[in-house]
């Protein structure tokens, strides 16, 4: 019986992202016993909820137990990366358990000099425990597995960005109202701090050894993707606050400043008792108003839109554009950039995808679906035989099913592509969410190619009865070309790819080498291999008891197609060699951002890719 199209477009729907004995090595290290027996005492906290020692046990013992059955990716992540699972929990509780409640004597509750004492250490401590968290999540190397709080602590920030150029840490962008605010605030003048001045120490401490210790904690499956992350967090994060109100930085040229710093804390959230306390404490003082920092739960990013920050942006390179048009998404963001790039005499057309993360898009007041808007500049570039440049640096992801379509389109004539493959760690939510589907009754369809239901049921039972941690990897679809649409485009494709094309755009990259469709630009996309299958009864949202973190848990993997798209179910250890879980799409031609792109908006890429396409 052949897959249903509902069924396989829930296996594609998700990419917005063999251990020992669960018991083996904890001998040493006892689990802590956690009382059940009637209410937990919520009194500790002085002057908000505060998490002691029963609290955090309680929470990192939720979640380490979520990771053991539902976490898709644990069995491999000790050959990938070489995780030792059973190590980092005994680690991590034992941690826990040395790490004493901070309490207050009943007789010092009306002792305002005490309780604001305690209070403050209450915070500190609440800040450190979010914290390990974080970092012990990040140890898991996956850019779709991360923490939220379920009420956020605000960023701390200054007006600075910096990014990676030319192997250095450089200042790339600045908001001018920040630094004029910092300079009303400090009565220092700010305005020797310019872009493109190289970074050489913060606090004190040279800027490398800075970046190093924040990497702990990022969340990202390849390297790049994570020190990207801990640049920015140099100067906007809202974990491992400093305990100052300032951040003293020396540059190259400059010299060396002390920056004030200013707490995030908008208008429309939920504000933390814990946070403002410590951030009072620390005379960090509020910006007051929203600056429009926002948490993208498909993407897993933070989002800082609301900035007017001016200089460098990777998104920038369509200021460089002739005859640009902007297209929209459904959430009001630039979804689709199109225009033309012209050097030395030739044309080249350019396509900005920023998001797989919507449906529909529109420019002014023309709307049309996602793939319509790609498809009509495409057709145009047929149309007029030119090359295509495809930017997707900038990508956060987004629906899975979206880089089949896309590569349909970019399709030379008469071409059919192999898809990208799936597969299941078994676990009981997964058996829960798949075996239902083979009680069904599929009758009249097209078994001409691609996977069929009885296919997919033999598989998965024999995985059980051989008690293996992984299905084999299959593949779902293939791709033809465009047929209804653009009918074909044969013209020269190159691809522009960095780490920060996070898995949905994974998908599209290395849809774009294994076909051969593009020459890939740039370093590599960010190597996610995992994402999320949900139905109406069944999610993959955890949240402690308590109410304190959430995530989502990555329960199913994806990965590189097979050699042919007559191939579906592949051999019982293609999880290995397929899921393209910290294994990214490699650019075929190296290129990395220069003090060109910083200061003319990308422009080396672009002369980067006329460059490459003139050679093919």
């Amino acid at each position: 019986m052949k897959l249903t199209k509902l069924m396989l477009l829930s296996m594609a729907l998700s990419t917005s992202l063999s251990g020992h004995s669960a018991t083996e090595g904890m001998k040493a290290n006892p689990q802590k016993k956690i009382s059940i027996n009637g209410l937990k005492d919520v009194y500790s906290g002085v002057k908000f909820q505060y998490y002691d020692q029963e609290d955090r046990l309680l929470i990192l013992n939720d979640f380490l137990k979520t990771v053991e059955l539902e976490y898709a990716l644990l069995p491999l992540k000790a050959k990938r990366i070489g995780l030792d699972f059973n190590k980092l929990k005994a680690n991590a509780i034992a941690l826990e358990s040395s790490i004493d409640s901070i309490s207050i004597a009943s007789s010092d509750r009306t002792n305002s000099a005490e309780r604001t004492r305690v209070s403050f250490l209450q915070a500190k401590s609440n800040m450190e425990f979010l914290d390990r968290m974080q970092a012990l999540v990040a140890q898991f190397k996956d850019t779709h597995f991360s923490l939220q709080e379920k009420i956020s602590r605000p960023f701390v920030y200054t007006g600075v960005r910096m990014f990676r150029i030319d192997g250095k840490v450089i200042v790339g962008s600045i908001e001018k109202k920040l630094m004029g605010l910092a300079s009303k605030l400090s009565g220092a003048d700010f305005s020797r701090i310019a872009i493109g001045d190289e970074v050489i120490a913060i606090n004190g401490r040279p800027v490398e050894e800075k970046v190093e210790e924040l990497k702990k904690y990022i969340s990202g499956s390849s390297d790049e993707f994570i020190d990207y992350q801990a640049i920015r967090s140099l100067t906007i994060r809202n974990h491992s606050y400093d305990s100052s109100n300032s951040i003293t930085i020396t540059f190259k040229n400059a010299g060396t400043f002390k920056l004030p710093l200013f707490a995030n804390k908008p208008k429309d959230s939920t504000p933390r008792l814990d946070a403002i306390t410590f951030f009072n404490k620390m005379e960090i003082p509020s910006d007051a108003t929203t600056i429009g920092l926002s948490f993208d739960k498909s993407s897993k990013q933070w989002l800082d839109d609301g900035l007017l920050f001016e200089g460098y942006s990777p998104v920038k390179l369509h200021l460089n554009l002739k005859g640009l048009t902007e297209f929209l998404g459904d959430d009001g963001a630039p979804a689709l950039r199109t225009g033309y790039y012209i050097n030395k005499g030739k044309t080249y057309g350019v396509l900005q995808i920023l998001t797989f993360m919507t449906k529909n898009v529109k420019a002014g007041d023309n709307q049309m679906s996602f793939i319509n808007g790609i498809r009509s500049f495409v057709a145009e570039l047929k149309e007029n035989q030119m090359p295509l440049i495809l930017d997707l640096r900038a990508n956060g992801g987004g629906n899975g099913n979206l880089p089949a379509q896309v590569l349909s389109v970019l399709a030379e004539e008469n071409a059919i592509y192999p898809g990208a493959t799936s597969g299941f760690r078994m676990t009981s939510y997964m058996r829960q969410l798949e075996e239902p589907s083979f009680l069904q009754d599929v009758v009249g369809e097209d078994q001409s190619f691609g996977l069929n239901l009885d296919e997919m049921k033999n598989f998965f039972q024999k995985t059980i009865d051989e008690r293996r941690d992984y299905t084999p990897m299959f593949a779902a679809e293939v791709i033809p070309f465009d047929m209804a649409g653009v009918k074909g485009f044969n013209n020269k494709i190159v691809a522009l790819v960095t780490a920060n094309c996070i898995s949905a755009c994974d998908k599209m990259s290395f849809l774009l080498k294994s076909s051969g469709r593009a020459t890939i630009i740039g370093t590599h996309s960010n190597g996610t291999g995992a994402g999320f299958l949900s139905t109406g009864e069944l999610n993959t949202q955890w949240e402690d008891r308590l109410r304190v973190l959430s995530t989502q848990v990555p329960n199913y993997l994806f990965g590189v197609p097979g050699a042919s798209f007559e191939s579906t179910v592949f051999d019982e250890n293609s999880t290995e060699t397929m899921c393209s879980e910290n294994r990214p799409t490699i650019a075929d031609v190296q290129y990395s951002a220069t003090m060109l792109d910083v200061t003319k908006n990308n422009i080396g890429w672009l002369q980067k890719a006329a460059q490459v396409i003139d050679g093919l």
